[in-house]
């Protein structure tokens, strides 16, 4: 009987969240994030309309809705998502880099929102904005409008290396965070990014649940520091080289939207280039059916190597592959 490596329950692929639903609303985005993991992410060329996403959403049940990219603010239709949304009794939330949360945007575009998630990787903006390539000005007064208006602002912060990388940095955005008036803020760790990457757990030494198995221990931790709601985010095995990879996993997967009016299994990576692999294969076939006429090699040779030949290529060419074993995106 097969032995299965069980996520942490508190965890995404562990069951957690499961009343959840991500929406890709656009794969544009007007920031440069060097480490931004949707560039290997799969883009579909069609669009439907609202009406068939809102549709989409209903149908999958889920009660708790996310707005994600690319950069959502960017969606042309968003205030008419929302207020579909709103009207079918969603909660509904939106990540954002910040780019685009003047008054007179918020007033025009997020009314409805239960809780908006802005990405700042530094307290010091200019840094931010050497990190994401987008400037927020008048954050203070931005942010005062927004929760004025009734949706909940959370802070999310990437750690990166060189910047927010060490304990008295994050106690310091946490104090920037309150002086902004804002009582939530997420630290993560960076995905996929070796050089840049910031372990938690060392940084706090353990505290608050931290560990370096977060695949089995939880990756999920909620405190509060200095009167702010602190989330950390860790990243498992399947996300960095620094932890370890579970040999066995067993995960409960979670559904994603994408703008094509498509629910699937998980993110999903870029398709495979099918053409050119299908032209390297012909060659290697050529070659190969040479060798035989050539007596090179008996037709035997030739059939076991066509078959394994023809078995690659059918895997390689379906059109999706999901993140393997890996659910997490944000």
């Amino acid at each position: 009987m097969t032995e299965f490596d069980i996520p942490n329950p508190n965890n995404f692929c562990g069951g957690n969240f499961q009343d959840w639903l991500e929406v890709y609303l656009t794969s544009k985005c007007n920031g440069k994030c060097l480490w931004c993991i949707d560039k290997k992410g799969f883009h579909p060329k069609e669009h439907v309309s609202v009406n068939v996403l809102v549709k989409k959403i209903v149908e999958s049940g889920k009660k708790n809705i996310i707005l994600l990219g690319g950069e959502p603010t960017l969606y042309p239709n968003l205030q008419e998502l929302i207020r579909k949304l709103n009207i079918e009794h969603k909660n509904v939330y939106l990540t954002t880099n910040g780019s685009n949360l003047d008054k007179r945007f918020v007033d025009l575009n997020l009314i409805g929102l239960t809780g908006l998630n802005i990405s700042i990787h530094d307290y010091n903006l200019r840094y931010n904005y050497f990190i994401t390539g987008i400037y927020i000005n008048n954050l203070e007064e931005k942010l005062k409008n927004i929760q004025l208006s009734g949706i909940e602002v959370r802070l999310n912060c990437n750690c990166i290396k060189g910047y927010i990388d060490n304990k008295d940095k994050v106690l310091e955005y946490i104090e920037f965070a309150k002086n902004m008036g804002v009582h939530k803020v997420r630290f993560a760790e960076l995905k996929d990014s070796d050089e840049e990457f910031v372990n938690l757990v060392k940084m706090f030494t353990y505290n608050y649940g931290l560990n370096e198995d977060p695949y089995k221990l939880g990756c999920n931790h909620n405190t509060v520091i200095n009167g702010v709601n602190v989330n950390f985010r860790l990243m498992c095995g399947f996300q960095t080289n620094f932890r370890p990879k579970p040999k066995n996993p067993k995960q409960i997967g979670k559904n994603v939207l994408y703008y094509n009016g498509i629910i699937y299994d998980g993110w999903q990576m870029k398709p495979k280039n099918k053409q050119k692999e299908t032209k390297m294969t012909d060659k290697e076939l050529i070659r190969l059916l040479n060798d035989v006429y050539d007596n090179e090699t008996t037709t035997q040779e030739a059939f076991y190597k066509i078959k394994k030949a023809l078995e690659k290529l059918e895997t390689e060419n379906k059109d999706l592959k999901t993140y393997s074993y890996n659910n997490c995106r944000y």
